[in-house]
Order: C-alpha cells, then sequence, then structure tokens
C-alpha cells in the first residue's frame, strides 16, 4: 500500500485600524520534498471607493505554471469597493 499524503492550507485573517490583513500557510506534507507557501496580504483604504493592496508571496505553487519552481513575489494593486 502506498502511503499518499495530503496537502493542507491555513488562512488567518483580521481588521486592525481599517487595514484587513490576511496570512496563508500551505504544505504538501512531504519531509523529502516539501512544497510549502506562505502568502500575506494587507489592503487598507485610500479615498471613499478604493483600497489598497499589497499582497507577498514566497514558495511553490502561486500558479499552475510555477507549481514546480520557488517564487518570491510581491503584488500592489487596488481594490473598488461598494459603490
Amino acid at each position: 500500500m502506498a502511503y499518499c499524503p495530503g496537502y493542507g492550507e491555513i488562512w488567518a485573517a483580521t481588521v486592525w485600524r481599517d487595514c484587513h490583513l490576511a496570512l496563508m500557510f500551505r504544505n504538501n506534507v512531504r519531509f523529502s520534498e516539501n512544497r510549502s507557501a506562505l502568502q500575506f496580504e494587507v489592503s487598507f483604504p485610500l479615498i471613499e471607493h478604493l483600497n489598497g493592496y499589497v499582497q507577498y508571496f514566497t514558495g511553490y505553487g502561486e500558479s499552475l505554471i510555477d507549481y514546480n519552481h520557488y517564487t518570491n513575489r510581491i503584488g500592489v494593486g487596488v481594490i473598488v469597493k461598494d459603490w
């Protein structure tokens, strides 16, 4: 019988001073070939209907193209809120 380890992903989020903070940890539970990932996200108010957004990702599997490559990435953007 073959051992097939499972995959796991944990998210934690909170609000602090009108900022939304989120943290994601992902692991494939393989000790010989560990492919984990960590992601941190922050959104914060800019003006009435716009929020700023910053995301940092480090690890494997950010997209299907990079599932087998280690990646460090920072993303910056804008969120349009309710009109």
